[in-house]
């Protein structure tokens, strides 16, 4: 274990602290600002709270005749109206009759408080109050009863005024408890918080533990390791992007491992490849060894006047020639596979009736067709297909030559439309003996002969197929072969005309 492990510190610890740090660093600030802000704030609260209470006492006692100057007015009716004044800061008010300064009180008035608002209206100018707000807020120090008080004098509507006090005293203590309070709940507060953090903080912690758990098993290539679906957070995302990165490194491996076995497999191809092009010149030179040589001795024989028959002569002309055009058919073949494969035959793309096209070569094949005795079912509708038509043409002819040599003597020749999801695929069918499976994926190799003996007899020289393979991948559309119930079906597909797009 490293020196980075022995000081090693959980998450959860880290979130507690820097949960409780954040805390208290704003509670701090928050007590500073009280203690510096608080008592402007209550004051400015208080004064609020007079100037309420005072336009609530202009409302309500704005009768003039609502006393009179003996102070005989109705006690009960004064008492209900002092109760209706909206008085948040439950500060005391004295109404003071314009005419007779009689004073009405929200308390009971004492000797002292007579003698002190007895005081007040001797020493204050009331012409102040003459201004628009009618009010004047003011600290005062009432000395018969030795107390300080935020006091407001204020002339109502009618004509009276009102003295409304609030002693500071008690919102000093007010401020004083409220900070305290502040205080204690803070420390409360911080104290269940980190208990709070450290319970909480495990539900968050968990899910990581589990990654980590499941990442030490993907590094090991365990990638049935799955973390379970969580919170709907930025950790559950978490868990599902890692979760996708396990699936996606598991299929990444897996096509390192596919591409290491496609890699092993090219290099045998190659070796293939070579072993391929030794066996094409030898093909070749084995292809055109026998008619050379025919064509060398029946040459010979004519030279040497071997034999003065009319009928010998022109036997022997028949077969140099007959030779001379197999030559020449599989030099041509030859010089089509070889441009197609190196892609110099560029396609030309067109929209025609494939229909058709089957029909003008089955029609065209009839002597070939008459005399393998074999019967030829072709009943699909009119299609519509994009390809090249000359050589969807030369795809069609050499299945329908192939399968007019292979077909049994008077067997089936049936060919049929599959609709595929964006293709449509043109099938041959001919009733005979099966391909073996092991050649089912050599019949498109150059030269190739599932029966030499009989390709020989009807002149193949295994060029065919190849030539439909190269022609087929130039259109970058499927093909192939499969043995069917009493035959061989060969087929290609071709772009629908409903779904291709130029």
């Amino acid at each position: 274990m490293n020196g980075s492990s022995n000081r090693f510190i959980s998450i959860r610890i880290k979130i507690t602290l820097m949960a409780i740090l954040i805390t208290v660093v704003t509670m701090g600030v928050v007590s500073l600002f009280f203690s510096i802000f608080l008592d402007d704030i209550f004051l400015e609260y208080t004064k609020r709270n007079l100037i309420t209470t005072f336009n609530s006492c202009s409302s309500i006692f704005s009768e003039r005749d609502l006393y009179d100057t003996e102070g005989s007015g109705s006690n009960q009716r004064i008492g209900e109206y002092f109760e209706a004044i909206d008085n948040p800061a439950g500060a005391t008010v004295y109404i003071i009759d314009y005419d007779s300064f009689y004073v009405y009180s929200s308390v009971v008035l004492t000797d002292d408080i007579k003698a002190g608002i007895k005081n007040l209206l001797l020493t204050f100018d009331f012409s102040q109050l003459d201004g628009p707000e009618r009010y004047q807020i003011r600290e005062s120090h009432d000395y018969s009863s030795n107390e300080d008080y935020y006091e407001l004098i204020g002339k109502l509507v009618n004509g009276n005024y009102a003295i409304i006090r609030c002693p500071i005293k008690r919102i000093d203590n007010t401020v004083q408890f409220v900070f305290q309070l502040f205080i204690s709940v803070t420390f409360i507060l911080v104290a269940l918080e980190m208990i709070a953090m450290l319970i909480f903080s495990n539900r968050i912690v968990k899910p990581i533990r589990n990654m980590s758990d499941v990442s030490k098993r993907m590094s090991e290539l365990d990638f049935d390791a799955k973390i379970e679906p969580g919170s709907n957070d930025e950790i559950g995302e978490l868990g599902e992007s890692m979760n996708q990165m396990s699936e996606k490194l598991e299929r990444a491996i897996s096509e390192l491992k596919r591409t290491n076995l496609e890699l092993s497999s090219d290099i045998e191809q190659r070796l293939q490849i070579d072993e391929m092009r030794k066996e094409f010149l030898s093909h070749v030179s084995h292809e055109l060894k026998t008619p050379i040589a025919l064509v060398q001795g029946y040459a010979e024989g004519l030279k040497d006047s071997v034999s003065d028959d009319p009928e010998s002569i022109d036997f022997y002309c028949d077969v140099i020639i007959d030779e001379s055009n197999k030559m020449n058919n599989l030099v041509m073949r030859l010089l089509d596979l070889n441009e197609l494969e190196s892609g110099g035959n560029s396609l030309d793309i067109e929209r025609f009736n494939i229909t058709d096209l089957i029909n003008d070569i089955i029609k065209a094949s009839q002597i070939l067709i008459n005399s393998s005795g074999a019967k030829v079912v072709f009943e699909e509708r009119s299609q519509y297909v994009w390809a090249d038509e000359f050589m969807t043409e030369e795809v069609f002819t050499n299945y329908l030559t192939n399968a007019i040599h292979y077909v049994k003597k008077g067997g089936l020749i049936k060919i049929w439309y599959e609709q595929r999801q964006e293709s449509l695929r043109i099938c041959v069918y001919d009733e005979g003996s099966s391909i073996k499976d092991e050649d089912l994926d050599k019949v498109f190799v150059k030269f190739y002969k599932a029966d030499a003996a009989r390709t020989r007899e009807y002149g193949g020289s295994g060029i065919g197929l190849s030539i439909v393979e190269a022609i087929m991948k130039a259109h970058n559309k499927d093909y192939g072969v499969y043995n069917a119930d009493g035959g061989v079906v060969f087929y290609f597909e071709l772009d629908n005309t409903d779904t291709y797009r130029i």
